[in-house]
């Protein structure tokens, strides 16, 4: 008898473009010419003609796809690990298809054919002598303009909800959906404080919406309701590491109130997601005396390469809103190539990311989010209270017991086991096979 394929749930949305235009299912059959310029969020299992099937992930692994051989030789797949569980897999026997891999799987055949869409030039030398930081810029906000284009001309009656955190990555991505979509909501996350007080967050999205002539809605949460939200974020967001998961709580959080507030029509949620990684900036938070989310000690470019590498095993973004039907777009995720064009220099340097920020965005960004510092939604405000990370931590919240928690929703017996799944920032992956399954990728 011979395998084949089944899928298990449904796929998360592609939003995956060439350049021109948004790819359509269609684009990823059997037997068609590799999709060599895909950029932005893909998953995709299609069938063919003579029992033929194409596997494709994203280049940036944004979309997951995880994988099991069943007792009769079939491979099932599906775009999260506990729908493989519960299908009879074990945890311990589930691979995550290699992020930027097309993998043809051929009935009788000893292996499949496999390829890369991942650029060589990624995580080479990011040094590009004559490109000035500005030239930089100006090719980032033509390609993002151009994405949210065609993204506007592919779902024209769509209403946009943009999530704002009055940082300058959120406000940028605001400001641009806002010149392409004629419906677009802006949605501000706050954590529900005893004394009724909103956070900094929260006053600057406020600002920000009426200057960009946005209506706000607002997300608020107790922590009560918001621990209620911890499931789901460990089981969608396919992770249990505090960062990912804090994140994963307060995007939980936005995205009940979006669902909330949508109509019967076309929605697509906008996060300003993914520069943070490009960017390198990322820094260690302390909170009662203890460190959080400790990164390792490297060069700049060699710490970026690591966080858009390990962007394998985050879908704090794509899979927590799913939980709500709600489909997400990460624009910065088309500019990757300029992004990475990037080097050293450039990294090192003091308020990188303003300067970048006011070449891209000119005057559609206010003067005073520049001038603003750093907070993260999941951090708080020293003002205002702590946010996400001081809640879990103060209930005993913490990376072992987010561990432990995620074990026993996967019917993992020994949390220790984790550590194989995910391992320097990449989840365990594997090409399938109807002959062999054994081909393990670390």
């Amino acid at each position: 008898m011979t395998s084949s394929v089944r899928i298990l749930g449904r796929l998360d949305p592609n939003f995956a473009w060439d350049g021109c235009r948004i790819y359509d299912r269609s684009d990823f059959r059997p037997g068609n010419d590799l999709p060599v310029d895909l950029r932005g969020a893909a998953a995709s299992v299609e069938g063919g003609l003579s029992s033929v099937w194409r596997l494709l992930r994203d280049p940036l692994g944004i979309n997951k796809l995880f994988w099991a051989e069943d007792a009769e030789g079939d491979i099932l797949v599906a775009a999260r690990p506990y729908l493989l569980v519960e299908a009879g897999r074990r945890f311990e026997e589930i691979r995550a298809i290699p992020s930027g891999s097309v993998v043809d799987l051929l009935p009788d055949r000893p292996s499949p054919e496999e390829h890369s869409l991942v650029p060589g030039s990624w995580f080479a030398s990011p040094e590009s002598p004559g490109m000035e930081v500005g030239a930089i810029a100006k090719r980032i906000r033509s390609t993002l303009d151009s994405y949210l284009s065609a993204l506007a001309t592919t779902f024209p009656q769509a209403e946009a909800f943009v999530c704002l955190s009055g940082g300058l990555d959120s406000t940028g991505i605001a400001a641009l959906v806002r010149e392409h979509f004629r419906n677009a909501v802006a949605v501000s996350f706050d954590l529900q404080r005893p004394d009724g007080r909103m956070s900094e967050d929260r006053q600057v999205a406020e600002r920000l919406a009426s200057d960009l002539d946005l209506p706000l809605l607002e997300a608020d949460v107790t922590e009560d309701r918001l621990f209620d939200m911890l499931d789901t974020v460990l089981v969608e967001g396919i992770d249990w590491r505090d960062f990912n998961v804090h994140t994963g709580l307060v995007n939980a959080v936005l995205a009940q109130a979006i669902a909330g507030a949508t109509t019967d029509g076309q929605t697509i949620v906008f996060t300003g997601d993914l520069a943070n990684e490009f960017l390198a900036d990322y820094e260690p938070e302390e909170y009662r005396g203890a460190i959080y989310y400790r990164l390792p000690r490297l060069e700049p470019t060699a710490l970026r390469d690591s966080l858009v590498r390990g962007l394998d095993t985050s879908h704090r973004e794509i899979g927590v809103f799913a939980a709500w039907n709600l489909p997400v777009v990460q624009p910065y995720a088309v500019a990757v190539d300029e992004y990475l064009t990037l080097g050293d220099p450039f990294l090192r340097s003091e308020g990188r990311k303003q300067r970048l920020c006011r070449e891209i965005f000119q005057d559609l960004v206010p003067d005073y989010v520049f001038s603003r510092a750093k907070v993260r939604a999941q951090i708080g405000n020293q003002d205002t209270g702590g946010g996400v990370l001081a809640a879990c931590v103060d209930q005993g919240i913490d990376s072992d017991w987010l561990r432990r928690r995620f074990a026993a929703l996967h019917d993992v017996a020994d949390p220790a086991a984790l550590s194989s799944f995910i391992r320097a920032g990449r989840y365990s992956a594997a090409v399938p096979s109807f002959q062999d399954s054994e081909n393990v990728v670390s």
